[in-house]
């Protein structure tokens, strides 16, 4: 009974830096499920359309140059995540595909939701909050690419929007992350993505072709094992798991030159004689032996270490600071970027220190050459380790903003690409590590039938992560029921002009 609510339903959502092409990715999995995969609807619904709409209703236009014109979309998108919440442009998308499924997927006798071969294209997300409602609605019939182009690529392609290089640098630091809780935080939604697409050459093949890997392998309909890359950046997700650091959990990955992944390494305390603390069950079941911070102190010795450093600059300014003033001087100081960024003071060896070491001990020789999978980019303490250790390149998920890499080695490392006498500092491309066993892990008898392999055609595939269609439009009434009572929508199950703004169909 349940299995026969099962939806072949999909959302997918884009999310990536300014100058990406996610236009052309969106577009690209629309003609490839419509035609290859037998998706008879599918829409892209572009956020950015609804900004348009709501600027137009208010008297105000976004027309003009290049740089003018996206300026104004942040700006007007910025304020109706202010006046109607951070989400808006999300719900609205939610808002497009609710009312798709009221016009193109209802039993007129039963007034049953009917399963359907549907995939609606959100192009694109720049926000968490955006992303979390999208999550919070679709769940696993979800899938967020992040799309991404090196820099340089980036930057031709505004140019060749009329950009100049001053309007790109201002609009690519806007894009990354605004310090406005409304604002576009691309840098900090991007590596929460699924899978990360990227594209260099700008060519239709390699679009079509990495786009034809991600569908096949979210529909089952060949048999598709991880890259040499995907296993050890999962690798290094996983290991991240053993570290009880109070601040974040890292993990890395160091791989020879061919890939074959020689040590691993996480975020925590040393012990003496040699590695880490760690759980074991057996001789040290009740924690005793146990010293990281959260046992030893209940603290973090780095946030004490920089509070002690606050009042240590205050005081030193001496008479320059009135006692009346003086906690309010501490608070001031440990308010300052550039303190709060300092980890110095931290017990923790890191995991790309911790991966290197290990990876020294055991197969020292292959170390030189290799790479380094993290799930957060280097700091500038690691940086110097990697560089000394041999490592060529350095693929990263999560943006580390307060790192001094490469300003602080910048003759040794780069983000550029097209760089190859230096360590390479570099996104990392593939299935994110959240979903590694969703996707790759096989279930029993899937691949075989009387010892032929089970071959699927396109058209008969169905997302490996099932959905029932039960709690879909459940979920898609109470985000439409919030956008009528802010009237950004008429009803909840009407379609007017304005309802199907932003959605381009097949």
């Amino acid at each position: 009974m349940l299995s026969s609510t099962h939806t072949d339903e999909l959302v997918i959502a884009l999310c990536g830096p300014i100058g990406s092409p996610l236009h052309e990715v969106a577009d690209k999995l629309q003609e490839m499920l419509r035609n290859t995969f037998a998706y008879h609807t599918c829409r892209v619904v572009r956020l950015s359309r609804f900004i348009e709409d709501h600027a137009g209703r208010a008297g105000r236009s976004i027309a003009g140059k290049a740089a003018d014109r996206r300026h104004a979309l942040i700006d007007f998108g910025d304020e109706m995540r202010r006046t109607y919440g951070f989400s808006v442009l999300a719900e609205l998308a939610v808002h497009e595909i609710r009312v798709d499924r009221e016009l193109n997927a209802r039993d007129p006798q039963t007034s049953q939701y009917l399963p359907r071969r549907a995939c609606h294209i959100i192009d694109s997300i720049k926000n968490q909050h955006e992303l979390e409602l999208l999550r919070t609605v679709y769940r696993e019939a979800l899938y967020v690419v992040g799309v991404f182009a090196p820099v340089a690529a980036r930057e031709h392609a505004l140019r060749a929007q009329g950009l100049d290089n001053t309007a790109i640098a201002r609009l690519m630091d806007r894009d990354s992350g605004e310090e406005l809780d409304e604002g576009q935080t691309v840098q900090e939604t991007f590596p929460q993505c699924d899978f990360f697409l990227r594209t260099d050459s700008n060519t239709d093949t390699q679009l079509r072709g990495r786009v034809e890997r991600f569908l096949h392998l979210i529909l089952g309909t060949q048999v598709i094992t991880p890259t040499r890359a995907e296993t050890a950046m999962y690798a290094a997700a996983s290991a991240a798991s053993n570290s009880a650091c109070l601040s974040r959990q890292v993990g890395a990955a160091v791989t020879d030159r061919e890939g074959e992944i020689l040590a691993i390494g996480w975020n925590d305390v040393p012990r003496a004689f040699g590695d880490l603390y760690v759980t074991d069950l057996g001789t040290n079941a009740n924690g005793n032996d146990d010293l990281r911070c959260w046992n030893f102190g209940g603290k973090c010795y780095n946030d004490e270490e920089k509070d002690l450093l606050a009042g240590h600059v205050v005081d030193a300014l001496g008479s320059l600071v009135k006692e009346a003033h003086r906690e309010a001087a501490i608070q001031l100081v440990k308010s300052d970027k550039k303190l709060r960024g300092l980890i110095e003071f931290s017990r923790s060896i890191h995991a790309e220190m911790h991966a290197i070491l290990s990876a020294l001990r055991q197969k020292g020789d292959r170390v030189r050459g290799g790479r380094l999978y993290v799930t957060t980019y280097p700091c500038h303490s690691c940086a110097r380790h990697i560089i000394a250790a041999g490592i060529t390149e350095v693929y990263y998920i999560e943006p580390y903003k307060k790192s001094l890499a490469t300003r602080l080695h910048g003759d040794a490392m780069t983000e550029s690409e097209e760089s190859g006498d230096k360590v390479r500092l570099l996104p990392y491309d593939g299935v994110a590590p959240t979903r590694f066993l969703s996707l790759f892990k096989m279930k029993r008898d899937s691949r075989k039938q009387g010892g032929k392999v089970i071959r699927v055609a396109p058209d008969r595939g169905t997302p490996k992560v099932e959905k029932s269609l039960e709690a879909l439009p459940a979920l898609e009434a109470l985000v439409v029921e919030s956008l009528r009572r802010k009237s950004l929508v008429a009803s909840p199950t009407g379609a007017s002009a304005s309802d199907t703004a932003g959605t381009t169909p097949t």
